[in-house]
């Protein structure tokens, strides 16, 4: 039997808790449209944290400002933003809250 989307928090608890660079759970992130601010684009608030998802189109097709999401992502390094308000990431896992 496969866990379905109810299942999402627990896994990702158990995933934050073994330390696999794995950040936000349980729903608290919020996407946020910061297209007026030259080089910006969609970015996600997490915990008083703005981040800068590389690959938010492989799971948001028709992103809305203030959608609330629950989120799994890696802190890359490397990278440099023109944006430079927060964390460049790449999401692992990003679902709509209920």
């Amino acid at each position: 039997m496969r866990p379905g989307i109810e299942a999402l928090p627990l896994v990702l608890c158990a995933v934050a808790a073994f330390g696999t660079g794995c950040a936000e759970r349980d729903g608290n992130a919020v996407l946020r449209d910061y297209t007026g601010l030259d080089g910006c684009g969609w970015v996600i608030e997490a915990n008083g944290t703005v981040l800068e998802p590389l690959n938010l189109g492989e799971f948001l097709s028709d992103p809305e400002d203030g959608m609330d999401l629950y989120v799994v992502y890696h802190v890359e390094t490397g990278y440099a933003s023109i944006c430079m308000v927060g964390d460049i990431v790449t999401l692992t896992a990003c679902e709509l809250a209920p």
